[in-house]
C-alpha cells in the first residue's frame, strides 16, 4: 500500500514570452515557515536595535549625569571662591581703613616731633660728654638727655620723607605696612615722650638770662666790697639795668621763698630740678607768691635797688643744694661790656 504524497506548492517564473518557463515546487510547510522565519528575523533585528539604543541611551544618561555633577561641583567651587574673594575684599577694606587711621595718627605724631625738633633740636644734638652737676657744668654744654637711638630717630624724622609716602614708594603688602605702622607708632610715641621729658628737663635748668640787660657790674667770687672796700665773697652776679625793668625766671620751677631783707632787699627764690635754686635780689617789686609754679622766661618781678645797694641792678644767684655756684656757665646768653 503506497503512502499518500503531501501536496506541494508550485511557483512559475515567466522571464519573457520567448523564454522558457521556470517552475519551482515547495512544500506547504516551507510556504508557512519562510514568512515566519522572516518575521522572526526582523523582530530579532528590531529587538537588537532597541537593546542597543537602550544601552547607548543609558550610557549617554550616565555621561550626562556625570557632567552635571562635575558642573555642579565646579559651580559650587566657583561660588566658594567668589565668597572667599568677597570676604578678602571686606578684610582688605577694613585693613585699609585701619591703615588710614594709623597713617593719620602717625602724621600727627610726626608733626608734633618736627615741631619739637624745630624748637629744641639744637639742644638735642650736642655730642659732648655730660658732666655731673656737682662739677658745676651748665646744661647748655652737656649732651642731650635722650638716648642715642632716640636722637637717631629724631634726625631721621628731620631728614626723611613723610611716612605717608612709604606705601607709594614700595611694593610692601598691607600686612607688612600695618606691622611697620605699629612699630613706627610705638617708636614715635616713645620718642615723643622722651622728647617731652627732655624738654621739661632742659626748661627746668636755670639757663636763660633773667633780665633784658646783659651788662655785668660784678662777677662771681671774691671782690672788693663797693661799700666797705674790703675783700668779700660775692655769691652771684650783678646785672645793671633800668629801674623797673622786668625780671624773668631763669627756668621752670616753684617759688619757695619771697620776702624782704635789709641786706638783700626784696627777693625771690625759685626751686628747680636736681637740687638747683635761683635767687633774684634787690627787686623793686615782687610779682610772684610763695608756692607759685613759674615757667622759664616768666616775669616774676621788677629790677630795683632795695636793700644794701649802690644803684639799680639785679643780684642773680644760683645754688646747688644750697651752696652758691657760678651762674655764668648755666646761662645760654653771655655779654660783658
Amino acid at each position: 500500500m503506497k503512502r499518500a504524497r503531501k501536496p506541494k506548492w508550485s511557483f512559475v517564473v515567466l522571464r519573457g514570452a520567448d523564454k522558457t518557463v521556470k517552475q519551482f515546487h515547495v512544500s506547504k510547510r516551507f510556504v508557512f515557515a519562510a514568512p515566519t522565519a522572516i518575521v522572526l528575523a526582523l523582530s530579532g533585528s528590531i529587538t537588537g536595535l532597541q537593546l542597543k539604543s537602550y544601552y547607548e541611551l543609558n550610557q549617554l544618561e550616565a555621561a550626562l549625569s556625570e557632567q552635571e555633577l562635575l558642573f555642579s561641583e565646579t559651580l559650587s567651587g566657583k561660588d566658594k571662591a567668589i565668597h572667599t574673594l568677597q570676604q578678602d575684599l571686606i578684610g582688605l577694606s577694613q585693613q585699609t581703613n585701619e591703615m588710614k587711621k594709623k597713617m593719620e595718627a602717625l602724621q600727627q605724631l610726626e608733626l608734633r616731633l618736627k615741631q619739637f625738633i624745630y624748637k629744641y633740636g639744637d639742644r638735642l644734638d650736642s655730642s659732648s660728654e655730660r658732666v655731673p652737676i656737682s662739677d658745676m657744668i651748665p646744661p647748655a654744654q652737656t649732651t642731650s638727655l635722650l638716648p642715642d637711638a632716640s636722637i637717631q630717630s629724631l634726625n631721621y624724622i628731620k631728614e626723611s620723607v613723610p611716612f605717608s609716602l612709604l606705601a607709594q614708594k614700595t611694593d610692601v603688602t598691607l600686612t607688612t605696612l600695618d606691622s611697620i605702622a605699629d612699630t613706627m607708632e610705638k617708636s614715635m610715641a616713645l620718642t615723643l615722650e622722651l622728647a617731652h621729658t627732655t624738654r621739661a628737663s632742659v626748661d627746668a635748668y636755670p639757663s636763660i638770662w633773667p633780665t633784658r640787660s646783659k651788662l655785668l657790674s660784678s662777677g662771681f667770687g671774691y671782690r672788693r666790697d663797693p661799700l666797705t672796700g674790703r675783700a668779700a665773697f660775692h655769691a652771684g652776679i650783678d646785672i645793671t639795668g633800668k629801674l623797673g625793668d622786668p625780671v624773668f625766671s631763669a627756668a621752670d620751677g616753684t617759688v619757695s621763698e619771697t620776702g624782704y631783707n635789709s641786706s638783700l632787699g626784696s627777693y625771690i627764690v625759685v626751686d628747680h630740678l636736681e637740687g638747683l635754686q635761683s635767687a633774684y635780689m634787690h627787686l623793686k617789686k615782687i610779682e610772684a607768691k610763695k608756692g607759685d609754679s613759674v615757667v622759664r622766661g616768666e616775669k616774676i618781678g621788677l629790677l630795683g635797688s632795695s636793700g644794701r645797694s649802690t644803684g639799680p641792678h639785679l643780684h642773680f644767684q644760683i645754688m646747688h643744694k644750697h651752696e652758691p655756684v657760678n651762674p655764668i656757665p648755666y646761662l645760654s646768653l653771655i655779654k660783658e661790656d
